[in-house]
């Protein structure tokens, strides 16, 4: 590729070239001005003699001569012919003009009269010679007007200009038209005289003003230059750090205003300069404290991770205890639904003895053959007492287990407790809900006291009641020999049946408190499972956000750490300079 040199001029160049070129174009220009003005001048004052002469001419005219050559019948060899030719002749002559001539307007064609040239000339044109005159011509002569052409090329004659005027007479009838045409070389001749005396006028003026322009130039471009070459200096010194060298102000245009701009500069950059090494400290400083900052705050996000996931490896075993306890909760309603039903028997079988007592009353004859069928019912009911105390002692033992998850879930309560205090208001959500888990296991643990004593004035009813049942068998065995005191064991049965009866209404009372406290279990279970639920989902968000917040932190040390080191690269820089 072509590479393009370019000549490299310095400013005082420039400058030379900025005032000298216009100069010379505007002398180049005033020249040919000068020129072009003297021209138009030349053919003007020209023109303005020739219509003078045209004048004077038509006015020195015997008009009545002119209207007896028309009227002659052979124009050309008539007096007034001769005499107009004549005089027409002598106007060339005396003048200098190129053609002077006379014409006039005939059924729209223009037609010579008289031509002013010499007697001798074989190419004058004769009368009524046909003369070709443009329209611009022809309508300014019809309207009266005398018109004087520019200067134009003819053919045979060269370059000349026209004057045409038309001839009136004494009452102001235009009867004829003049011509006089001049030679273009009567305006060169004049123009070269004048353009020689203006050059000698113009180009002494045009040289003293060039001159004093110079000088000006000069005078003003060295003391612009000086101005230039302070602020340069002092620009040079503000490149190479160096802040302490401002440019004096010599001129008071623009450059001066550039030179105190120039020191205004250097005085808000050593300002710059100076809070950039202030700033730079300050920045150093804050970025050691953010680190610092960071670094603790790292920690304490690690400590808050550990207790969430101990806080959410709780609530994990807390669920799956809830849900072993819900379903022992399921087991202990089954439980309680059979003793209900053992107990509506039992209530059966105490109608029956109450039976049985009022017929032994009447039918004492057959106490022997009942006797037989009591034992058989006895044994029966000491199986049913036998199987509720297993089933009471079962139900105690789950009445255990469930106050066992009690005790343990007031514990979880409590250690979540001291972990949400130890998260600060992280942990605030934390703490409502191990403040709700401890009522609850309250609640729970109040009713499974209930249950206990429920179920042991159960258990010990039962005990009575296989007591009573183990006398009635050996009762019943015994009737053959006790007949005489049959009526006195059978109002023993009735009032031990009437016992029984008043155990299974009591009995039955307990099992509906029963299973209405276990329904209270099993909806305190169940809000106790959606709470640990509720407490693992914001375990597992808090654990995540102090996941966040960990990865934020690192982001955080490294941006101090940049930090750090942008301070020190920047007082480096700032160092650099000279304030």
């Amino acid at each position: 590729m072509k590479k393009h040199s370019f000549i490299k001029l310095g400013l005082r160049p420039k400058l030379y070239l900025i005032i000298l070129v216009p100069l010379l174009l505007i002398c180049g220009l005033t020249m040919w001005t000068t020129q072009l003005l003297i021209q138009k001048s030349a053919l003007s004052t020209l023109q303005q003699n020739n219509q003078m002469l045209a004048t004077n001419t038509i006015a020195q005219l015997d008009k009545n001569a002119i209207e007896q050559m028309y009227t002659s019948a052979n124009p050309e060899q008539s007096a007034p012919y001769k005499e107009l030719r004549e005089r027409l002749n002598n106007v060339r002559m005396e003048t200098g003009t190129l053609y002077v001539y006379m014409f006039k307007r005939v059924d729209d064609h223009w037609l010579y009269t008289v031509d002013g040239a010499a007697w001798d000339d074989k190419n004058y044109s004769p009368y009524d010679t046909e003369l070709q005159l443009g329209a611009d011509r022809t309508s300014a002569l019809l309207a009266g007007k005398a018109i004087t052409t520019d200067v134009s090329n003819d053919p045979e004659w060269g370059e000349l200009f026209s004057t045409f005027m038309p001839i009136r007479d004494d009452a102001g009838k235009v009867i004829g038209y003049l011509g006089i045409d001049i030679s273009a070389n009567t305006v060169n001749s004049v123009y070269a005289v004048t353009i020689k005396e203006a050059y000698k006028l113009v180009i002494p003026i045009f040289a003293g003003v060039f001159i004093l322009a110079v000088v000006a130039a000069m005078l003003f471009i060295r003391r612009m230059l000086r101005q230039v070459r302070e602020i340069k200096h002092s620009m040079e010194k503000v490149t190479a750090g160096d802040l302490t060298v401002p440019s004096e102000r010599l001129t008071g245009d623009q450059l001066g205003e550039i030179s105190d701009l120039n020191n205004a500069m250097i005085q808000h950059i050593t300002g710059m300069i100076a809070s950039i090494q202030h700033s730079s400290k300050t920045l150093q400083q804050s970025s050691g404290y953010i680190e610092e900052v960071a670094g603790g705050t790292l920690r304490q996000t690690e400590e808050l991770s550990r207790a969430i996931q101990e806080i959410a490896s709780g609530a994990g075993q807390q669920a799956e205890q809830t849900e072993h306890s819900v379903d022992q909760s399921a087991r202990l309603g089954d439980i309680m639904d059979e003793i209900g039903t053992y107990v509506h028997q039992f209530s059966a079988t105490a109608e029956q003895l109450t039976n049985v007592r009022n017929t032994v009353l009447h039918e004492h004859e057959l106490l022997l053959a009942q006797g037989k069928e009591s034992v058989a019912s006895v044994q029966q009911l000491q199986q049913l007492s036998s199987t509720l105390a297993e089933k009471s002692r079962e139900a105690a033992g789950i009445s255990g287990q469930v106050q066992g998850i009690v005790k343990q879930t007031q514990i979880l309560a409590l250690n979540a407790s001291i972990e949400a205090s130890r998260a600060g208001d992280a942990g605030k959500g934390f703490a409502v809900v191990a403040h709700e888990m401890g009522q609850l296991a309250q609640q729970s643990g109040e009713s499974i006291r209930e249950i206990d004593r429920i179920l042991g004035h159960f258990v010990e009813q039962i005990r009575l009641i296989h007591t009573e049942f183990e006398q009635s068998l050996s009762a019943a065995e015994q009737q053959e020999h006790r007949i005489t005191d049959c009526m006195e064991s059978f109002e023993q049965v009735s009032r031990v049946s009437e016992d029984v009866e008043r155990l299974a209404r009591d009995l039955s009372n307990n099992t509906e408190r029963m299973q209405h406290i276990r329904h209270e279990v099993e909806e305190h279970l169940t809000h106790i499972a959606a709470t640990t639920e509720e407490t693992s989902a914001m375990t597992e968000e808090v654990s995540a956000s102090a996941t966040e917040q960990q990865q934020s932190v690192a982001e955080l040390s490294d941006i101090s750490g940049d930090l750090n080191r942008l301070a020190v690269d920047l007082k480096k820089q700032a160092e650099q300079f000279i304030v």
